[in-house]
């Protein structure tokens, strides 16, 4: 394989789905107000510093968690055990969601819910169901409440990673909370809680034209310019001189139609956005013309990332003969990009 195609070969694969770290919350913000006490007063919790029988009161007034099932909330105590508590936005929004370095899109960060997975809590693998077609992610933030096991087992692509909030928070004070954001497509489950209490609030991540919050995560999760920036610096013309047709398999499931690339995939098209201001060429949207037959030309095809057998794509028109009848074409779907030869370069095109 010509060595430039491999280097952006070896840039997709390099970009992880999955991002984690830890983050300091002033204590007075870590404050959760719910329900009301005999005497008319509110009850709160700090949740940093709460002590085993505040967060058991936490988790007598949740309400038995559900999950997402084919655009329904389902109850399922076989498949998810914990507790769940909506709560509008906090001061941990403010906190995390600061700066969203290297990328033209905006997020917006929704609180979908506070869990509480108390003593043999758990959740089996599963994906989140998208709330809306420009969803693509979720962030999970655990509160340093003392618990064993709970850990979150995430797999893509045949690769596992934990994400263990108890040991990860273990050497830090009581003001650091532990966070993981990943894509939609990332499979994952949440062990057995052994003991203790394990709080989380989970967001939903949308892309946003227009948004005033910010985030900030380590690359290369939620900043697909940070792959792109591991392609060398190539002179134009050493670039595939032959020219050629470069194809990207999509590793995303979308309901309908593609308004947003989601999970890597949006990865995938940052780093053709850079391969296009570097070298020109064509994305393909639209091959043949619609309403005539003709020989087909056979095109070889460079593929960067296989094709998957999850994008599936059923289209129907209508089919003129005799009389009009409903047909479909099937398919596969793809990112293609026809890149000229050399001399046929621009090398100054931009967008």
């Amino acid at each position: 394989m010509d060595a430039k195609i491999a280097a952006v070969k070896k840039a997709i694969e390099g970009s992880s789905p999955i991002c984690h770290g830890t983050c300091q919350i002033p204590l007075d913000q870590n404050i959760l107000t719910y329900g009301m006490k005999e005497d008319g007063s509110a009850r709160w919790v700090n949740l940093s510093t709460a002590s085993p029988e505040q967060l058991d009161a936490v988790s007598e007034a949740c309400q038995k968690a559900t999950f997402g099932r084919n655009k329904e909330d389902v109850l399922d105590e076989t498949y998810r055990k914990a507790g769940q508590m909506v709560w509008n936005p906090d001061a941990v929004h403010a906190q995390l969601l600061e700066a969203f370095d290297g990328s033209d899109k905006r997020i917006d960060a929704e609180l979908y819910k506070l869990n509480v997975y108390d003593k043999g809590s758990f959740f089996k693998a599963h994906k989140d169901t998208p709330r809306a077609e420009n969803m693509f992610g979720s962030l999970v933030v655990v509160f340093p409440a003392a618990h064993v096991g709970g850990a979150l087992l995430l797999r893509h692509d045949d690769k596992e990673e934990e994400f263990n909030s108890a040991g990860i928070l273990s050497p830090f004070d009581t003001s650091t909370v532990a966070y993981v954001a990943f894509y939609g497509d990332v499979e994952h489950k949440v062990s057995v809680v052994e003991s203790g209490h394990r709080v989380t609030l989970t967001y939903n991540l949308y892309y946003a034209k227009k948004s005033s919050t910010k985030l900030i995560y380590p690359p290369p999760l939620l900043v697909p310019n940070s792959s792109s920036r591991s392609l060398p610096s190539w002179p134009t013309r050493l670039f595939s001189p032959e020219g050629g047709i470069l194809g990207f398999g999509l590793r995303y499931m979308y309901p309908s139609g593609i308004p947003n690339l989601g999970g890597l995939d949006q990865v995938e098209g940052s780093i053709i956005k850079e391969m296009y201001d570097r070298v020109g060429g064509e994305i393909i949207e639209f091959s043949g013309d619609e309403y005539y037959n003709r020989d087909l030309e056979i095109t070889q095809v460079t593929w960067i990332t296989e094709m998957s057998s999850l994008i599936d794509l059923k289209a129907a028109y209508v089919h003129y003969g005799n009389e009009a009848s409903l047909a479909y074409i099937y398919g596969d779907l793809a990112l293609m990009v026809d890149i000229p030869a050399a001399e046929d370069r621009d090398a100054t095109r931009t967008r």
